[in-house]
């Protein structure tokens, strides 16, 4: 096998070319030097640098001029651009329920604070198909976070198929939802939280089917509002079987948050019994859990008139100041959409729209 031949390097750093000739390159080149300057190209030529040519004040001033005129221009196109961009993104951004979701992993979801920006929808359109799509379309197309329907409607009916023996009994199911658990489920996977609304003591139809339900006046008989409404008795048994039976049933089909309305009698006869928001609410979490939300409504009536530039309606009658348990229910005349611009403008996130 042929030995590898290593070679010592004795006579590295020697030198064996020729001397160097001439003088090293430097930048300084560039400067007059004996009789020669470097021209654009950088070559020394023969002569002399010429001289520099100062430029005249007002030229100068003007440059400075256009300089910042351009610096200060470009400030106000950036600033003019981030602006629009915050109010389009204000007006169309989706709602706060990320923040909800969050607080929801340390808190039970009675205890979470919701801004409701939702939309009023008849219960009918919960048909799990062509209304519903509409919906849908439409919640995405003006930023509502959530729709929010009549489970109990006013006059005592059910917007729902309820398997309730009560509710058969006594007729209560009317124009109901086609699909109900199937069109809340297309809700919660576009993003678009459903919330049930239940007239809770305002109700003609129970009453006329048994009156042991109802408010009566001292001699037994049903009692009447001025626009002849008839009453459930809130300190009834069976009355609040029969609301917590509707609750348990649409919770059951994925239906979480519950807005509460008419849980006050009117005030003639509302000191004679044990209505009001929190009593009901705080038997109901006792009974069903904190895994749920009530939240009562404070009702709003808005004119055609505001939704105008100049018009000071919403903000006289429309504050900030909600607690984690209430939702402005808004009836408004006049564009809801304009409304909801307005109230986001105002600050106010948690509302209910409704058409008049």
């Amino acid at each position: 096998m042929k030995r590898k031949r290593f070679y010592k390097h004795v006579k590295r750093n020697q030198t064996w070319t020729e001397e160097a000739q001439g003088r090293k390159i430097d930048f300084a080149d560039k400067y007059a030097e004996n009789g020669t300057y470097s021209n654009e190209s950088g070559y020394l030529v023969p002569g002399q640098k010429p001289k520099f040519k100062k430029k005249n004040p007002k030229d100068r001033a003007k440059t400075l001029l256009k300089a910042a005129a351009a610096v200060i221009i470009s400030i106000l196109i950036t600033g003019v651009g981030y602006t629009a961009m915050d109010v389009y993104m204000i007006r169309h951004r989706m709602p706060d329920f990320e923040a909800a979701e969050s607080n929801r992993q340390n808190n039970p979801l009675s205890q979470v604070s919701l801004n409701l920006k939702s939309e009023y929808i008849d219960a009918v359109s919960l048909d799990g198909a062509d209304m519903l799509a509409s919906v849908i379309s439409a919640a995405g197309e003006y930023s509502f976070s959530s729709v929010a329907f009549d489970i109990k409607r006013a006059e005592g009916t059910i917007g729902y198929r309820s398997a309730l023996a009560n509710a058969q009994t006594y007729g209560t199911v009317a124009f109901s939802a086609a699909k109900f658990r199937e069109s809340v489920e297309m809700l919660n996977q576009a993003n678009i939280f459903p919330v049930g609304i239940i007239w809770c003591y305002s109700d003609n139809v129970v009453p006329a089917a048994d009156p042991s339900l109802a408010v009566l006046n001292d001699d037994g008989s049903l009692y009447k509002d001025s626009d002849g409404n008839t009453y459930l008795n809130p300190d009834s048994e069976d009355v609040y079987r029969y609301i917590k039976g509707i609750i348990e049933e649409v919770y059951a089909q994925g239906v979480t948050v519950f807005v509460l309305r008419a849980t006050e009698l009117p005030e003639e006869i509302s000191g004679r019994y044990e209505d009001g928001f929190n009593a009901l609410a705080d038997r109901l979490y006792s009974d069903l859990g904190t895994d749920i939300k009530f939240i009562h409504a404070v009702d709003v009536q808005l004119s055609e008139d505001a939704a105008k530039e100049k018009n000071n309606e919403i903000s006289e009658k429309i504050s900030d100041d909600l607690n984690d348990d209430s939702v402005y229910f808004i009836t408004a005349a006049a564009d809801k959409y304009l409304i909801k611009e307005k109230l986001e403008e105002g600050g106010i996130l948690s509302f209910i729209l409704a058409d008049r």
